[in-house]
């Protein structure tokens, strides 16, 4: 009996997809970067199943790659070109075990997509905050499987952070249930943050339990043009206690990067008149009703609230022009522009991409820094660091100017070097919230500390001895 059969037998044929039409949406990356081949794309229903696949796989020492939704960006979720492993998807797994309003948590199947599980929290008035650009179609299994962070990672926290406890799949086929919603349980390691940020390699995450929050009321978006990255910052520390601590994102494009969005999204309108060397699109909220209450002049008292940061920082020279949204079409189109500007490297040729992270007081020194060193190797790159300010998120991405320098093909492996360098010098993080996978797997081995790479490695070794899951992630 094949093997195929023998999973067939296990899970059912209709678990399974063998022909190369039904594989090719999971074994190709949403930017067409990662390719790879497998025997089949197993598809099962439940636990029980994925615990029977992996005791069947490590029976016969068969590789698994275990996916989320597929839209991950550093081929975690994708398989070598052997054609020798089993692509594990979870996208059946997508129900709603519970919600408790008064635990204020959820238990999700790790197939779930992001944006159903925020409308069931808000069916409930609550608030599931991760937010992502992929919310549509990435899954809660893949988010907390690289740690995923978003838009309102300055408030809320990481995937980690929103996570109350997991159900995982061992390598051997045991289930470990620690799905339990406590929020407070001292008893021993912390198991389950081992799996968050693993991409599979350790185990398969099959539910979760998550926190939920209180439904935002009441919310103000504004865009305000900056000269620099030092006035963003200093501007996001004021908003910080100007609202009490109520700033959900605080995020940060160029004014080259705004052109490129401008240009290629024809239907994003430009948001201030004059053109600023950078923009800064900012949003405070807050559960009470009231602040979201139109008074006799048609203003809230969030928006007034606002209006008053706004003007202060006008005043003080930190802002050179703002536009506030005055309703939710109008918050929306500030917003469109964000969420597109990662759509930017599929529209240039040969991009360098990163993910980083350096602690906030270090942003405005590092981008100087990088894009100085960034500069000495090609002139005319353009330099688009964008991202989650609040948090020290960076997507420092560069591009290549139309008609700009020949060589820039050739000078890519520079540049990708310049912007590692200035990141070492900051302490900074080569990923903050896409993950390792296999394109920064061999960085990971060159920078991260020795003995915590060692502990890695003996992690793994204990938990998945026969390197079954997901081998060549994260760890070479």
């Amino acid at each position: 009996m094949s093997a195929l059969d023998q999973i067939a037998s296990l899970l059912g044929s209709e678990n399974i997809l063998a022909s190369d039409t039904d594989m090719q949406p999971y074994l190709i990356d949403w930017r067409t970067v990662y390719q790879g081949k497998a025997q089949a794309v197993i598809t099962p229903r439940s636990t029980e199943q994925v615990s029977q696949l992996l005791s069947w796989a490590n029976a016969h020492d068969q590789v698994i790659v275990p996916q989320g939704g597929n839209t991950g960006l550093v081929g975690g979720g994708i398989p070598d070109k052997s054609g020798a492993s089993l692509l594990l998807s979870l996208r059946k797994m997508n129900q709603i075990r519970g919600l408790s309003v008064e635990n204020r948590s959820m238990v999700a199947e790790a197939g779930c997509v992001l944006e159903d599980l925020q409308k069931a929290a808000e069916a409930a008035d609550l608030y599931f905050p991760l937010n992502l650009a992929a919310r549509g179609s990435c899954s809660i299994g893949g988010n907390l499987s690289t740690n995923a962070g978003g838009l309102n990672v300055l408030r809320y926290g990481n995937a980690r952070d929103l996570c109350l406890g997991l159900e995982v799949v061992l390598a051997n086929g045991q289930v470990m249930n620690l799905l339990s919603a406590l929020r407070k349980d001292n008893t021993g390691y912390d198991l389950k943050n081992l799996f968050i940020g693993a991409e599979g390699t350790l185990g398969v995450i099959t539910a979760a339990s998550l926190k939920l929050f209180s439904l935002p009321k009441a919310r103000a978006t504004a865009l305000a043009g900056v000269r620099s990255v030092a006035d963003g910052v200093a501007l996001l520390s004021r908003l910080q206690a100007k609202s009490g601590d109520q700033v959900e994102a605080f995020e940060i494009l160029p004014a080259v990067l705004l052109d490129a969005v401008l240009e290629h999204f024809p239907q994003t309108q430009k948001p201030l008149a004059e053109a600023h060397p950078f923009i800064l699109l900012m949003e405070i909220a807050s559960s009470d009703p009231a602040l979201g209450e139109a008074e006799a002049d048609g203003a809230t008292p969030m928006n007034r609230l606002m209006e008053a940061f706004l003007a202060e920082a006008f005043e003080d020279g930190l802002i050179t022009d703002a536009t506030l949204a005055a309703n939710e079409t109008q918050r929306q189109k500030l917003w469109d522009i964000r969420e597109v500007a990662p759509d930017i490297s599929n529209k240039v040729q040969n991009p360098v991409n990163s993910d980083i992270s350096v602690r906030v007081a270090d942003l405005d020194a590092f981008y100087q820094d990088a894009s100085q060193r960034v500069r000495a190797i090609c002139e005319t790159t353009r330099i688009c660091g964008f991202g989650h300010m609040g948090d020290g998120n960076l997507h420092f991405n560069l591009y290549e100017k139309p008609g700009g320098d020949p060589a820039w093909e050739q000078k890519r492996p520079a540049l990708v070097e310049a912007v590692y360098e200035s990141l070492a010098k900051f302490n900074g993080s080569i990923s903050a919230e896409h993950g390792i996978g296999v394109s920064k797997a061999a960085r990971l081995a060159a920078t991260k500390d020795p003995v915590a790479l060692h502990l890695m490695q003996q992690i793994k070794q204990l938990l998945d001895p026969k390197n079954l899951l997901n081998p060549g992630k994260i760890l070479k």
